[in-house]
């Protein structure tokens, strides 16, 4: 569950907050005035959880600053990460509908998020507005980043899996330097710890980042880069698609067909 701030926001924070936002960034002035007065910020913490399988959300959070990983669980409670989402986007497409949702939500980056309640986010995505333009659009780059997650885990090796998610994880929290430990990378990747450190222990060695303690600092940006599967690249393609309306515009066309 998100933890309220102390205080109370203003309406100018909550909108220097959303601007942060790449979605809520793009929305026409009286749609963002429309939405404001249902929108407020949170923080949320590493390890908070804010929705489980099947839950039909009252809130969608749009994060600024947090990291939010979605998680398929298996029966036995185990799971692996299928997707990010940091201010790029939103948390969970199953708003739109208002449906169950199937994954779990759980917070990797300490941070804010705005959110609004669902109620007001599909009345809003109904007017077909930017809003709906955006989720869309969203939702087809979200879809690509779960399949490619699929495909990496099934085909590359747990060091190439782990540059991915750090780059991954690198472009949405905008810092070099973060704090997470193996255990929490090896849950996310679905692996053993060992694995994750001797993985962690060649980047380190090959300079690309310095690992101490659950720190990450990325000293090599382009050769973690460099050393990555072809997935990174990928989504990352499909997510800055998303935000280019001329090299968009076959993704909009294909939707309504």
């Amino acid at each position: 569950m998100a933890r309220q701030p102390d205080g109370r926001a203003t309406t100018e924070g909550i909108m220097d907050e959303a601007q942060q936002n790449r979605i809520l960034s793009r929305l026409q002035p009286d749609e963002l005035n429309r939405i404001l007065p249902r929108m407020r910020r949170v923080e949320i913490f590493l390890g908070d959880v804010i929705f489980r399988d099947e839950d039909v959300l009252t809130h969608v959070y749009f994060p600024t600053t947090c990291v939010i990983s979605l998680l398929t669980n298996l029966a036995d409670g185990s799971g692996v990460e299928v997707g990010l989402v940091g201010n790029e986007g939103f948390a969970s497409l199953s708003a739109l509908i208002g449906a169950g949702e199937n994954k779990v939500g759980t917070i990797q980056h300490t941070g804010a998020a705005v959110i609004m309640d669902a109620t007001t986010f599909r009345a809003e995505v109904r007017q077909r507005g930017t809003l709906f333009e955006m989720s869309m659009r969203y939702a087809y780059a979200l879809s690509s980043q779960i399949s490619q997650s699929v495909v990496c885990n099934v085909r590359h090796s747990i060091e190439q899996r782990l540059i991915r998610w750090l780059l991954m994880h690198h472009d949405r929290v905008r810092t070099d330097e973060f704090t997470l430990t193996q255990e929490f990378i090896a849950a996310m990747l679905g692996v053993r710890r060992a694995g994750i450190s001797e993985a962690a222990k060649n980047l380190q060695n090959a300079g690309f980042i310095d690992y101490r303690r659950g720190h990450i600092l990325i000293q090599d940006r382009v050769g973690l880069e460099s050393a990555c599967c072809e997935c990174y690249a990928a989504v990352k393609n499909d997510f800055e698609l998303i935000y280019d309306v001329s090299r968009a515009a076959h993704i909009n066309a294909s939707q309504t067909q």
